[in-house]
């Protein structure tokens, strides 16, 4: 969405960045306006006739679908009763905003994409940011080995936080990116990881062939860049390992209505894990409304974690 509305920006269209979201219709005439902010937490304040699961006081999270007109910067905002899950007390509403669009993607990454299971190796690209600390944690609750990147000294400090029995940490550094295949062969024993996840904040970072060199033999490299294009020496590379490259885009849980109770199911596991501090969020500070415009033009500066806003 952002990359579309920089492209409309530099021709000169007006634009909103809230209210409704993008539609072909507003493609072709008048201002775009796309909604901000999906992952919220809140209390329940009304519902429809029809809602049979939650309560008017319920405390709430959930993710905010991108075709929906709403945003979650506002006051009020109108969801599906299947998009949201009831929150636990215990769990603090800047923890659950936090925390859950990252599970969801995270979720989606090393269950539905790359089917991980218990003793599998898998390497997380930047395991500092909020999706790859869900990544690592959730991989090492379910039996894998965890390996992660870290390219700085607070990443390095956030990870080895979690516990050494959790993540092993691979230092790259900022000018040495070609280590990782040989730093993923050592880990492993020469056999390579099983699953990789790549963040796209380094997505130019290592090259496709030194990512696919560190795949085992049936592997899956599970990446979040949209237009990523492979070449026949790298499709190469991955038939002859019978490795898969799997994309992930989060949001096809609430785009389709035919995923409703597997998206519950997994909307109610996070909370279920964030009660039992099973899992935490990776949360660097959180700004008011009021604080957001100069929050946004400091972001590039927050390496480690996110930014919360709570209205």
């Amino acid at each position: 969405m952002l990359q579309d509305l920089h492209k409309r920006i530099q021709g000169g269209r007006s634009h909103s960045l809230i209210g409704t979201s993008l539609t072909s219709s507003q493609q072709l005439e008048g201002p775009v306006r796309l909604s901000v902010g999906q992952d919220v937490a809140g209390v329940i304040v009304a519902i429809g006739s029809e809602v049979s699961t939650l309560s008017v006081g319920d405390e709430v999270a959930g993710i905010i679908p991108l075709d929906s007109s709403q945003s979650g910067c506002s006051e009020y905002v109108i969801f599906q009763e299947f998009d949201l899950i009831k929150k636990p007390k215990k769990v603090s509403f800047v923890d659950a905003a936090g925390c859950i669009g990252d599970a969801v993607k995270a979720y989606t990454a090393l269950c539905f994409l790359a089917r991980m299971k218990t003793g599998n190796s898998v390497l997380v690209l930047n395991g500092a940011s909020s999706f790859g600390s869900m990544c690592v944690q959730l991989a090492h609750l379910w039996g894998a080995k965890v390996l992660s990147t870290a390219t700085s000294r607070d990443e390095v400090l956030y990870l080895k936080s979690l516990g050494s029995n959790k993540v092993q940490v691979l230092e790259m550094g900022e000018g040495d990116p070609l280590s990782l295949r040989a730093a993923c062969m050592h880990e492993t024993g020469g056999l390579g990881v099983d699953v990789l996840v790549e963040s796209d904040s380094l997505a130019s970072c290592h090259s496709k062939h030194e990512l696919i060199s560190c795949l085992a033999v049936g592997g899956c490299w599970v990446t979040t860049r949209p237009n990523l294009q492979i070449d026949p020496p790298n499709s190469r590379q991955l038939y002859m390992r019978c490795a898969s490259l799997a994309y992930l885009f989060e949001q096809a849980w609430l785009l389709s209505s035919v995923q409703q109770g597997r998206h519950q199911h997994v909307l109610k596991d996070i909370m279920e894990k964030l009660f039992s501090d099973a899992i935490r969020p990776n949360i660097h500070h959180t700004v008011s409304f009021d604080e957001v415009a100069d929050a946004v033009l400091g972001l590039e500066e927050v390496k480690v974690g996110k930014v919360v806003m709570m209205v």
